[in-house]
């Protein structure tokens, strides 16, 4: 018989000092972020993009976190003073939502405007390093606190949260960024209404389809070195992916 796979619950509330810290922490970089946008020009350039770009992002962990979460095995504590909603047994706070939009939306936004000014390949991979560090740096942050954490037995899973895991939301980033960069020139006007719910085909499918392998493996309870070599091709897929669009960013330079 296969063994399925232990679901951990956590029995714990929510520790209230840390996740107030975290939501402050959220709005402060979300709140310089906007007011760059106002006070840089992007807004006479560009429109409403940016907080539009926001808006959806974080609209996309309303319809996409918890059930990632749950295939992910990914949990939060269920009592919570800063629970925003519930729904697929997964109880979100309100620092996720706004988290996806500084973190998915403002990258994906910078990068948009450097791809637009042309890249190398270099620094492209350079970009997407660092953006996997700060992601990992950042879950790891949320699960040494207790605010969230994984469980089950996830590969790549040695000082923070798994390494697998940063590589798929950078991804995600990168790919909501060229999605912009090359549908920007065409959301003008009432059109960029459409980045409402641009994000969430972005990273909705590139989640999807990356996690695949360790999804796949996670939920199967497949013994232990096929879950690593799930965790792996994870990754491989996710650089697959960085490797077509930095070859995007660099025909843009040419």
């Amino acid at each position: 018989m296969i063994p399925s796979t232990v679901i951990a619950v956590p029995a714990h509330p929510a520790p209230a000092a840390a996740g107030l810290s975290f939501l402050v922490g959220t709005c402060v970089i979300l709140a310089a972020i906007l007011l760059w946008w106002l006070l840089s020009g992007e807004r006479h350039r560009h429109g409403y993009m940016l907080p539009l770009v926001f808006a959806g992002t974080a609209l996309s962990a309303v319809l996409i976190e918890p059930i990632f979460d749950n295939t992910l095995l990914y949990w939060y504590p269920p009592v919570n003073d800063l629970a925003f909603f519930r729904g697929y047994d997964r109880t979100i706070p309100y620092y996720v939502p706004l988290g996806y939009a500084w973190f998915f939306g403002g990258n994906a936004y910078l990068l948009a405007r450097l791809f637009a000014k042309g890249v190398g390949r270099g620094l492209v991979w350079l970009l997407f390093a660092g953006t996997v560090a700060i992601d990992w740096l950042a879950v790891s942050i949320c699960e040494w606190l207790d605010l969230s954490a994984f469980y089950g037995p996830q590969p790549f899973h040695l000082v923070g949260s798994p390494l697998w895991f940063s590589f798929c939301d950078a991804t995600g980033a990168f790919v909501l960024a060229a999605a912009l960069r090359l549908f920007g020139n065409h959301l003008t006007g009432e059109r960029q209404a459409w980045l409402l719910v641009l994000p969430t085909f972005t990273y909705g499918g590139t989640l999807g389809s990356v996690t695949a392998p360790v999804s796949l493996a996670l939920n199967s309870g497949w013994s232990a070195p096929w879950v690593w070599a799930g965790g792996a091709a994870t990754m491989v897929l996710c650089m697959m992916a960085i490797h077509v669009i930095a070859g995007f960013a660099s025909r843009e330079r040419g």
